[in-house]
């Protein structure tokens, strides 16, 4: 919304590919509504991102999540791809072989079998070394994964500025996506529902506005008394 955007045709072996220079939601929006506007797309693949995209924090800080959420906002089934990655450098093609095998089982399993009913986006993640006794686990983000901070510096002309960065966490909880990637080893999969509003949590939200509307009402009638 706030770039011109460019599309180019480039070639690769297998399909017709376009590169785009803006973000992972510009491609989507793209797709939908200029490149294929009359095909009906029934899922949108994101990644596989170069590093990994594990817990909540992934919903604000990851482009690759948020170009299948933005399909899913339009009706179309995304699935996320993300894998740790533990080069210094930018890792060789062949360290995606074992990531690339596994995704192609989950698209494989989701064209066959349809997406999980009731789920908007999967998100999907791999350890950095995927070997024999490697399996896939559906399991629920964890919270966090990283202990948040911000550094304060000062450039050569004495004024401010700041980077932000996270610490890894330590005891990551069983049963969790960053437990399953980075301590079992294992592929995590991990279903994203966008109306998620709980019966419990609208109940306690309107009690709370009729709070609010209740303090409203009274305060006029007690400043007569006065």
């Amino acid at each position: 919304f706030f770039k011109p955007l460019r599309i180019e045709r480039v070639k690769l072996d297998g399909p017709t590919a376009y590169a785009v220079n803006g973000s992972p939601t510009d491609c989507v929006f793209l797709a939908k509504y200029k490149l294929f506007k009359r095909k009906n797309i029934k899922l949108v693949l994101s990644g596989i991102n170069l590093g990994e995209n594990l817990t909540l924090q992934s919903f604000y800080t990851s482009g690759t999540v948020s170009a299948a959420m933005a399909a899913a906002l339009n009706g179309i089934n995304g699935i996320a791809f993300s894998m740790v990655i533990d080069y210094k450098d930018e890792p060789p093609i062949e360290a995606f072989s074992g990531a690339s095998k596994y995704a192609r089982m989950i698209i494989k399993a989701v064209l066959e079998k349809g997406f999980p009913k009731n789920v908007d986006v999967l998100s999907v993640n791999f350890p950095s070394k995927i070997g024999e006794n490697t399996r896939i686990k559906v399991v629920p983000m964890a919270r966090t994964m990283f202990d948040e901070y911000v550094l304060e510096r000062h450039d050569p002309r004495g004024q401010k500025y700041y980077w932000l960065g996270g610490r890894l966490k330590h005891g990551f909880e069983e049963g969790t996506d960053v437990h399953t990637v980075l301590v079992e080893n294992n592929v995590s999969v991990t279903p994203v529902v966008l109306s998620n509003h709980s019966e419990e949590a609208m109940r306690s939200t309107l009690e709370l506005m009729d709070y609010i509307s209740h303090v409203e009402t009274l305060e006029p009638s007690t400043s007569k008394k006065r």
